[in-house]
């Protein structure tokens, strides 16, 4: 079959979270137009993740198998509790904010602007994954377990940019409304909160990969090389800043949505091509050639449509020179 048995079971278990995920991502879009930073981000980021991990351990200590079905149940559960905390707390908040009144629904003008938007971030989260799954598809478990550890150790390098994305999407919206010079002067600052941060964690990385890796088992070392292809990639990424979003919240979601299926579609092709000649060696070629490519596009694109030029800016920015001066004093 196309699908192994392995696959099976643990995707459709995977499949009972979906709708608390789905909800999660709307409870924290709610808490960060309103700037509720914490209420946003610590539920997805912080408490679930530690509740998936407390609740591995006391499923192995009570006797369940280390394996995906455990950690999947494991996240089921989390998954569930945090979600609905969340929604209990931002509810509240925003019961106190907003006063009782009639409500008006504008469907079509919503489906106009969210469609999108939407194909944006679906085509972001398949172009994070499609590596690992046609990795999947081409090799067999073990090469994918090793290629899934690589590729997620350096969450720590991505988390740099998911986290200055989250913080300036609001204020994208703010400044495209009047003031262009705003705008300009922001989108080019947030590269470099962008950028450096990612090169000092990258070559972090690079030094510390090997370690990292030997956590998993001592065969996950053998990932490690592919650890210094890809990440070429991710700087490449940071390089231009979160372009998707200054391109969605000013009006240019359609383009940008364009953009992300070219970059989908450029990396499934490389990876259709180099995994059988190349292995693992070929899709981090294929991922690290398609973010590369992702970040020329974006960049040429709020270029073309803004005036606004991301890319190469942080490399001429004082951000560097005022951290040093920092670190000096």
């Amino acid at each position: 079959p196309f699908i192994e048995n392995y696959y099976v079971v643990p995707f459709i278990l995977g499949l009972i979270c979906m709708p608390m995920i789905a909800m999660s991502d709307l409870l924290q879009g709610l808490a960060r137009a309103n700037s509720w930073a914490l209420f946003a981000l610590a539920p997805t980021y912080l408490v679930r993740p530690v509740l998936i991990l407390a609740l591995m351990v006391l499923m192995l200590l009570v006797g369940f198998a280390p394996d995906a079905r455990t950690a999947i149940f494991a996240s089921i559960a989390a998954t569930y509790a945090t979600t609905l905390g969340q929604l209990i707390g931002i509810t509240a908040r925003i019961g106190k904010k907003i006063p009782a009144g009639p409500r008006k629904l504008h469907f079509a003008q919503w489906f106009l602007v969210s469609l999108p938007i939407f194909l944006v971030e679906g085509f972001f989260f398949l172009l994070t994954n499609a590596d690992v799954l046609m990795v999947g598809a081409y090799m067999n478990p073990n090469d994918v377990a090793v290629y899934f550890a690589t590729v997620k150790t350096l969450a720590l390098v991505h988390f740099v940019y998911f986290a200055v994305k989250a913080g300036v999407a609001q204020r994208y919206a703010q400044f495209t409304h009047g003031e262009p010079e705003k705008l300009a002067a922001f989108a080019r600052e947030t590269v470099s909160w962008t950028f450096w941060p990612s090169l000092l964690m990258a070559l972090l990385v690079l030094v510390l990969g090997e370690p990292m890796l030997s956590l998993f088992g001592p065969e996950f070392v053998a990932g490690y090389p592919l650890l210094f292809l890809l990440v070429f990639g991710v700087v490449a990424r940071a390089a231009v800043g979160p372009c998707e979003s200054l391109l969605t919240m000013s009006g240019n979601q359609n383009i940008c949505a364009a953009v992300y299926a070219m970059t989908l579609a450029l990396n499934i092709g490389l990876n259709l091509v180099l995994i059988p000649l190349f292995g693992l060696w070929g899709a981090a070629m294929a991922t690290a050639f398609a973010m590369i490519f992702e970040a020329g596009a974006l960049s040429f694109t709020v270029w073309r449509r803004l005036g606004i030029g991301v890319f190469g800016n942080s490399l001429n920015d004082d951000f560097l020179d005022d951290a040093l001066a920092h670190f000096g004093d």
